[in-house]
């Protein structure tokens, strides 16, 4: 009698365990989904500074060139 209640906790417990290793896979696929997201958010960002990076230096080369003088300009570079 003790082998079969054994037997019957032992298939419940497997049962739980295949439970939990399925819900454990649904919310790892969630994660790795968040993860990709959050990638493409930084990535974005990543654009955005570069953007405003190249845009303060234009800014900074038309104002040495418009107080300065392109010739002027020129030479201070060269």
């Amino acid at each position: 009698m003790d082998e079969k209640l054994t037997r019957v906790d032992l298939e419940n417990r497997v049962t739980r365990l295949e439970t939990t290793a399925d819900k454990h896979d649904t919310q790892i696929g969630k994660l790795f989904s968040r993860v990709d997201e959050t990638n493409r958010a930084i990535q974005k960002i990543n654009t955005n500074m570069l953007q405003i990076k190249w845009s303060v230096y234009g800014a900074i080369a038309f104002y040495i060139i418009t107080q300065v003088g392109i010739i002027e300009a020129f030479k201070v570079a060269l």
